[in-house]
């Protein structure tokens, strides 16, 4: 059996976000090889407690703190970046100690933002094997969302932090063994730095949709998931609805947004309704999934696997997207979604298309059957026993 010391500064539940699902796939393929004694440990994302047994695994022992109280704004004088600083409390890192303490055959950091204990890591990592979790290539990313605010004083704010998120990738590409990212893309990024470097693809762990017919009495509707805390959601959100509400309108079509979204941000287009409906965060987005005609993939900066994909998918829902949303998708995948290269062009594409019921159909099928054989929990399980077992 190895044990693995898991350092998550965000603990991966409860599963509202892509780097929660993300880390929950992962975890959950691991412990599902039988081969592993898996400890995570990291901090709550609230105060309410972590449900027993983790992500429902009773082989996975998970140790938990309380939620940052740190400060963001005290990051500014920190080499660390915002949220690397803003994790790194002094909880999690008294247990960090205490675990390192007993001997490990590997450490996984997942994500750059769980970076924050590197000193602690390195001086007592004995013989043990590390291992980064990258959830996207953040030395390009950063920099590339920084570019793309309009406010001067938030550019600068981003382009700042963008540089120290570059500078802590380069640290922990120095002392890692192996990388573990989600897209080619990502791989060929990280391969120059370490050369053991392994694709595995996010996992789909919920309840598939079973077969059913997109009609005409199915609603003009399309749905977007996601979680809009982060600034650089927000802005892309605000680029797509002005860019986008205007054609909904004049067609008679309706976005439904799922996932947590600011109360100043849904106010501003309050006056949209009911063509832009804001539903919040909701445990089961199959009932609202069934009164939708496809999923929407419209980032346009950001980088990484969108796993609204995945939801959309075992839906059975067609996806309608931008081509640079879409990485670490095949060629394949991509031939049965209904891509644009820039928000305007997504806009016709959607109206074109909303009513060619028999395409929308063949889309789905064809996605269901191809994302079902790679995004797998036995699948991802085989991956990760060839990356760390």
């Amino acid at each position: 059996m190895k044990r693995i010391l898991w350092i998550s500064g965000r603990l991966p539940t409860p599963l509202f976000s892509g780097d929660a699902l993300y880390s929950a796939g992962l975890i959950k393929s691991l412990a599902l090889t039988n081969e592993a004694e898996v400890t995570v440990v990291g901090s709550r994302r609230s105060e309410r407690a972590i449900e027993k047994p983790f992500l429902g695994l009773p082989q996975i022992n998970c140790v938990d703190t309380p939620p940052s109280q740190v400060s963001a704004a005290l990051s500014l004088i920190s080499a660390l970046p915002k949220d690397a600083y803003f994790l790194a409390t002094p909880d999690l890192r008294a247990k960090l100690l205490e675990l390192l303490d007993r001997p490990w055959d590997w450490i996984v950091i997942d994500h750059a933002y769980s970076s924050g204990f590197l000193d602690i890591i390195l001086s007592r990592r004995q013989s043990a094997t590390i291992c980064y979790v990258a959830h996207n290539a953040e030395g390009l990313i950063r920099r590339e969302i920084a570019r793309n605010f309009d406010s001067p004083a938030r550019r600068l704010l981003m382009g700042y932090d963008a540089r120290k998120y570059r500078n802590q990738e380069d640290k922990i590409l120095q002392i890692a063994d192996a990388v573990i990212c989600i897209t080619d893309e990502d791989a060929s990024y990280f391969g120059r730095s370490v050369k053991r470097t392994y694709v595995l693809p996010p996992v789909f762990f919920g309840q598939a949709t079973p077969p059913r017919s997109l009609t005409s009495d199915t609603p003009r509707a399309l749905l977007l998931l996601g979680s809009f805390d982060w600034v650089a959601k927000q802005r892309n959100l605000d680029i797509l609805i002005d860019s986008l509400l205007s054609q909904f309108k004049l067609n008679g079509i309706s976005l439904n947004v799922v996932g947590s979204v600011p109360e100043p941000l849904r106010d501003r287009y309050v006056s949209l309704k009911p063509h832009l409906v804001f539903h919040g965060r909701l445990p089961d987005v199959s009932e609202i999934a069934s009164r939708c005609r496809a999923g929407l993939v419209p980032e346009l900066f950001g980088g990484g696997f969108k796993l609204k994909m995945l939801d959309y998918a075992f839906a059975r829902l067609p996806i309608f997207g931008l081509k640079n949303a879409i990485a670490g998708t095949t060629e394949e995948e991509q031939s049965a979604m209904f891509l644009a290269e820039g928000v305007t062009g997504l806009g016709k594409k959607i109206v074109e298309n909303i009513d060619n019921l028999d395409l929308l159909n063949q889309s789905q099928d064809r996605l269901f059957a191809m994302f079902s054989d790679r995004f797998g929990l036995e699948s991802s399980a085989a991956r990760m026993h060839r990356a760390l077992l």
